[in-house]
Order: C-alpha cells, then structure tokens, then sequence
C-alpha cells in the first residue's frame, strides 16, 4: 500500500487500524528547538475529535490518550521524527462480519485491490485514521504565525444551515454546541435531528466552513501546487468528503463580472486584490480571508445495512478538528518550502 504520507517538507505519516492495539503518527522535517507540550498542544485537539462526546456521536468510547515516543525532549522539538500513538481501548470487532461487506465504505474495493482486509470496523478505512491528522496537525499550528487563525466550525447539516456566524470566530465559541454550529439556534435544531437520526439507525450529511485569518502572503505556486489545489487535495483525502468549494463558488458561476470582481485596480497597496478571490489569486495567497466549505457525505454504516458496530449519525461535528488540522498541515509546509526558496535563492 502507497500514499501513507502527506506533505513534501513537513511529512506526515499516519498508522494502524481501528480495531488495531493502536493508531499514530509520524511527523518528519518538523524544526528544531519549537516549544510543544502534549498536554497544552496535542490532547485538546484529540479531545474534541474523540468518539464518546455527546449523544449525537458514537457509543465508542475512546480517551484518545496520546504517548508520545520520539521527537521531543524537555519540550522542545529535537529536528528529529516524532512518533505518537494513541492506543485503541473500546474496539468490539464482533459486531463485523469478515464475509459481508457493507454498501458506501471501502470493503469491497479494498478486497479486490488488496485481497486481504481488515474488515474490523473498516480497517485502515476508518474514520478513526483521522486522529493521526489531528495529532499531525497540531504539530504544524506551532509553525504558523501567531496571528495566523485556522478554524473551523458545522455550516450545514442536513436542510439547517447556520445563518448567523460571528466575524470574529474562535475554537471556543465553535465548540459551545455538541454540534459545533456557532448559530445557537440552528444548533439546537441540528441537535434535535440528529438525536432522531440516531434512534432510526440513519445518517445525515452536512458542510463544514474552514476559514484562515491572517495567512501569510506568497503561500502557493501559480501553476500546478496552487494553494486553493493544495487545500482541496488535503480536504478530498479526508474518507467522507465529497466535495470542496473556495469562497461563495456556487455564486460565481451566475455571477456577472461587474458584480463579482469588486477589487480596487491601480497602483496603490491594495491595488489588485479581490474580494471574491477569497484570500487567493493565481494560485498565491494574498493575506485576506480564506474561506473553503468542505461537503462530507452520510456516514455510510446506516441500521438497515450495517447490521452492528457502533457508528455516528453524522461525523460533520467531530470532523471540524480534522479539517484545521489539514488546513494546518498545508500551511505549515508551504511555509517551510517558502523559507527554503528564499535561503536557496540569492
């Protein structure tokens, strides 16, 4: 199997299966001498992606505990790998038969690509290979900018979408709701079906919003490692996406130009930006606001086909983690390339 690997100067690689003794991560070309501390930097990250939450998440129950091995000394990063594990507590494979394979998830491509599976909660194919991002993401927030803000939050679930969104939108304000909708009130409504769904044995799908405050100017390449490129490759890999739009992109496709392209033209400092480019243009950052929305299907285990197994009615809330923590991966090691260029170029 290839491709456990992502990024080219910051490198993470991720391991183990669900029903796995433990899943980790392994993070390469990560600086010498960056303060980190697990317990302040790592573990509130896995908390909120943890199963176990609320009564809209999964039954497993995970502490998501994570031991760190290599990498780190005195609470200092060493320039060397770091390795994280994160040890599987509340697996019951039982409820997976090695003989059925369930409609929307990989079983039956992994069967005949491979021809050997773990068929134990999905293997390697399960949501839970998240974690190891998160633990990969928050290795690469400590090298952003400090005013630099990635974060997250649940646009949509099923027909709710979140209306009334805070300018100035932080973690904190995200994850006052189990669904981590910051609109209260379609929260509360999200809440309410998503409780329903659950009893039914169905899912429901929804949208997460990514937005990146005070990105660095210059992030990107003009042609083939564009950045809005870079950003939809690192969302699209994450299992139950399906889609992933820049700004308001349905809107540009009825827009007139004259509506669309509100930019100041001229000489000035802020000569040639867009607003609707949504922090990006020829495939370059340029120090405004980038907004992505990211289209996560239904969970696939639904009661009419899953049979057993212990599964979320919509992984959207427990997602948002997973999505900063890809946005940061993607920042951090265009940062590094950037450094990198500016010490090779005279």
């Amino acid at each position: 199997m290839f491709a456990n690997t992502f990024g080219t100067y910051l490198r993470l690689t991720t391991f183990g299966e669900s029903h796995g003794p433990a899943m980790g991560a392994v993070i390469d070309g990560m600086p010498a001498g960056v303060d980190f501390d697990l317990a302040t930097h790592l573990q509130p990250h896995l908390d909120r992606r943890r199963p176990g939450q609320s009564n809209i998440t999964t039954a497993r129950s995970e502490a998501d505990r994570a031991e760190l091995l290599s990498g780190v000394f005195d609470g200092k990063t060493l320039g060397t790998p770091i390795c994280v594990v994160v040890h599987n507590t509340d697996q019951r494979s039982r409820d997976y038969d090695p003989n059925y394979f369930r409609p929307g998830h990989a079983d039956r491509t992994w069967q005949e690509k491979f021809g050997h599976r773990d068929h134990r909660g999905g293997g390697r194919a399960s949501g839970r290979e998240t974690l190891c991002r998160v633990i990969g993401g928050a290795f690469a927030a400590r090298l952003l900018p400090s005013q630099t803000r990635v974060v997250a939050f649940t646009h949509q679930i099923g027909q709710h979408i979140a209306q009334s969104i805070p300018e100035d939108l932080t973690s904190e304000l995200v994850d006052q709701h189990p669904t981590r909708c910051p609109d209260l009130n379609v929260a509360d409504r999200i809440s309410r079906e998503l409780v329903e769904c659950k009893a039914q044995g169905d899912s429901r799908g929804g949208v997460i919003e990514l937005r990146i405050d005070h990105c660095p100017i210059g992030l990107g390449e003009p042609v083939f490692a564009k950045l809005k490129a870079r950003l939809a490759d690192a969302m699209m890999g994450i299992g139950a996406v399906v889609g992933v739009s820049l700004g308001d992109a349905p809107a540009a496709a009825s827009a007139r130009g004259v509506d669309f392209h509100t930019g100041i033209p001229g000489d000035g400092p802020a000569a040639g930006l867009s607003p609707a480019a949504s922090g990006i243009q020829g495939g370059i950052s340029n120090g405004q606001r980038i907004t992505l929305r990211v289209v996560f299907k239904p969970a696939s285990t639904i009661g009419s086909m899953a049979r057993e197994g212990r599964h979320d009615p919509c992984i959207v809330p427990r997602a948002v983690p997973v999505v900063e923590a890809m946005a940061n991966l993607v920042l951090a090691d265009l940062l590094l390339a950037s450094r990198l260029n500016q010490h090779l170029i005279p």
